[in-house]
């Protein structure tokens, strides 16, 4: 159950469209600033710009919440807005999963409430880290992230080989029914910059039949990872022994929390990852 969470939060990351509401900034404040953060992301990011201790509630499904279950109120959906206002936070992070009349709520109550933007590229996320770290007051902190990042995701498309054909990848986000990263996604850029080409470049939609799949003949395949559905999938393009990604054994498994999330660190460790199946195995 807590995987196809996982991969909900990832769609809508990936292919919905976010707003935000109207705050003061300058209400916002350093010292003893109270965050609820309702956006595993988001959580991930506050934690790397190093106010951990700054967050007051989560999602059960931020990682921070394993280890303090005192943290949470609520899921990736629904939200105990009592605990919310009683923890007086000076922000809310919330996202298109979170319920509007939720948003809706806190507002009336004076909370300030500022929803993910959606994130079509790596470039969309380093903008928003940028933006976070202004909204608390962590905006140097974040450019260097970003900066040191960008100075890596150089060096790794780099060393990608120049001289060798482009690979023809398939990237797997889901299974019954088969989900691909398409276009104008964050997670279209592995392809790209990895030195590859998308399969599924001229679909508009997330859904892929098996058939289609096979016809295209991807030369490697990378599949998210779902446990026991993600060790299946991975048996099944297996078995088909023409196929040339099973014929190059070059079918992984890769960590959804890693590469399903958009975040600036995330998305610098996930590429690594990728880069290093691809041409350093």
């Amino acid at each position: 159950m807590k995987y196809k969470i996982i991969v909900v939060i990832a769609f809508v990351l990936l292919f919905t469209s976010c707003n935000k509401n109207n705050y003061n900034k300058s209400n916002i404040n350093d010292d003893g600033l109270k965050i609820v953060s309702l956006v595993p992301s988001i959580t991930k990011e506050l934690v790397d710009l190093g106010l951990k201790n700054n967050i007051v509630g989560a999602t059960s499904y931020c990682d921070i919440s394993a280890s303090n279950k005192k943290l949470i109120v609520g899921d990736a959906v629904t939200v105990n807005i009592e605990k919310v206002l009683l923890l007086e936070p000076d922000i809310v992070f919330a996202s298109d999963l979170t319920k509007a009349n939720t948003i809706t709520t806190l507002s009336k109550n004076g909370i300030k409430v500022h929803k993910l933007k959606k994130m079509r590229s790596f470039d969309d996320i380093c903008n928003h880290f940028e933006e976070l770290g202004i909204l608390v007051n962590k905006k140097n902190e974040a450019k260097s992230i970003i900066q040191k990042s960008k100075s890596k995701i150089d060096s790794l498309v780099s060393s990608v080989p120049k001289n060798k054909d482009s690979l023809n990848m398939f990237f797997q986000i889901g299974a019954k029914p088969v989900f691909t990263v398409i276009p104008n996604t964050f997670m279209d850029d592995y392809i790209t910059f990895a030195g590859c080409k998308n399969i599924a470049a001229d679909l508009t939609k997330i859904t892929i039949n098996r058939e289609t799949v096979l016809n295209r003949n991807p030369d490697v395949i990378f599949i998210i990872s779902m446990g026991v559905a993600g060790d299946k999938e991975k048996n099944i393009w297996e078995s088909y022994q023409e196929l040339n990604a099973s014929k190059n054994k070059k079918i992984y498994i890769v960590d959804a929390n890693i590469v399903a999330t958009p975040t600036v660190l995330s998305f610098t460790k996930a590429l690594e990852s990728i880069i290093n199946h691809l041409y350093n195995n």
